[in-house]
């Protein structure tokens, strides 16, 4: 194909693409003449244009109108933008001001360095939820690609003012793709500049990339996102203390599984991209009100759950207890991390079991309870070895 054909081509392609992104956001109705009159996919003809404007089409050289914003008007969202909504809700907490305890850090090992620098005196992470920043997005896929797009975010502080104490969230949602980068901005300047402490449910694999993505698809490149910024991810502790008795850990199992969450009428994470679609094409605007309940639910969530996440450490109940008791035996302080090993060896959860036979063999003289316990395990080599060992003893 020689240059003038080829360009052609690529016109024409151009021009179809534009039409159809027209049509879709209602801003043309299908088979409708397009600017010069001419109807996309129709035949050119020669014949001569004439002075005669065609009805409904600009005129050369006149001022051109901004379409409207996509995407109705929502009851309770504000828009602060062209193509951007925002909505900020209280939620009301006694308890904003109690501070995480000493032992957060033993959920988070990757992080525990970092979490140190908000220990207080008196060893409880006091300074923490000043910087705790959850977040949560709906995004168009679950693809890291650069065809995802977040279109709505959720973000969410402790404050401790009066009279409402408690937890502050902002939701942003994107009313069409244009919008982004005023999204985006808005987004930054509420995570703010002061070292902010991020919490997700799996945020750290999915989440925090697509912002990566989308930041660096509009050459922004926020603070936030760098490698020094604290992330804690809750899906990692929530798998380490209640894999074994749930068996899913999605967010869904775990609000009814252990904070005894139960949402009415909430409308599925894998229908959101639906309904936003529906709703920047003018269609029905329900269910992307239904979004906005789950994705604000998400974010309340997060904050319930970190909370639940800390109570389990600090008192070391259930398989908390032995992450308490694996912390303890590295200070071989082990009959400190008996007290804990013990309830869960005899509630029959295997590996403390077998951590705590080897303890009571050979670091507390207790070979007859360690027998006990190799053979509730049928542990025979170490059956065999204790039943020796206790009859040299008496």
């Amino acid at each position: 194909m020689n240059g003038a054909g080829a360009g052609s081509g690529r016109t024409g392609r151009r021009g179809g693409l534009a039409s159809r992104l027209s049509r879709i956001r209602g801003r043309e109705a299908p088979g409708a003449p397009a600017p010069g009159g001419i109807v996309p996919g129709a035949p050119a003809t020669s014949a001569p244009a004439t002075s005669t404007p065609t009805p409904g089409t600009p005129t050369p050289g006149a001022p051109t109108q901004s379409a409207p914003p996509a995407g109705a008007e929502l009851p309770g969202w504000v828009r602060t933008a062209e193509n951007v909504l925002e909505r900020c809700t209280r939620i009301r907490a006694a308890d904003t001001a109690q501070p995480l305890s000493g032992w957060l850090h033993l959920l988070f090992p990757s992080c525990c360095e970092q979490l140190e620098q908000y220990r207080n005196s008196d060893g409880n992470f006091s300074e923490l939820k000043s910087k705790l920043v959850f977040f949560d997005l709906e995004t168009t896929g679950l693809s890291h690609g650069a065809g995802t797009v977040a279109f709505m975010a959720s973000l969410a502080r402790y404050i401790d003012t009066e009279p409402a104490p408690g937890l502050e969230i902002t939701q942003l949602l994107l009313s069409d793709y244009p919008g982004e980068f005023d999204f985006l901005s808005r987004f930054a300047s509420l995570v703010g500049e002061d070292s902010p402490v991020f919490v997700s449910f799996n945020g750290r694999c999915f989440d925090s990339q697509i912002l990566m993505t989308r930041y660096l698809m509009q050459g922004m490149r926020p603070r936030f996102l760098g490698p020094g910024t604290l992330h804690l991810d809750l899906l990692f502790p929530s798998r380490r203390l209640w894999k074994r008795e749930l068996g899913s850990c999605t967010l869904s199992a775990i609000e009814t599984g252990k904070l005894a969450l139960h949402r009415e009428n909430d409308l599925p994470g894998s229908q959101a991209p639906d309904a936003w679609f529906e709703w920047i094409r003018g269609e029905a605007s329900s269910r992307i009100l239904q979004v906005g309940e789950h994705n604000l639910q998400d974010c309340i969530t997060l904050a319930q759950l970190l909370e639940r996440l800390d109570l389990e450490i600090s008192r070391g109940s259930g398989r908390a207890g032995l992450v308490r008791a694996l912390d303890l035996r590295s200070q071989k302080r082990y009959a400190e991390a008996e007290r804990f090993l013990s309830p869960l060896a005899s509630s029959g959860d295997p590996l403390a079991q077998k951590i705590l036979a080897i303890d009571l063999e050979h670091r507390l003289g207790n070979p007859e309870k360690a027998l006990v316990i190799a053979q509730s395990l049928g542990d025979l080599k170490r059956t065999e070895r204790l039943t020796r060992k206790i009859e040299r003893l008496f």
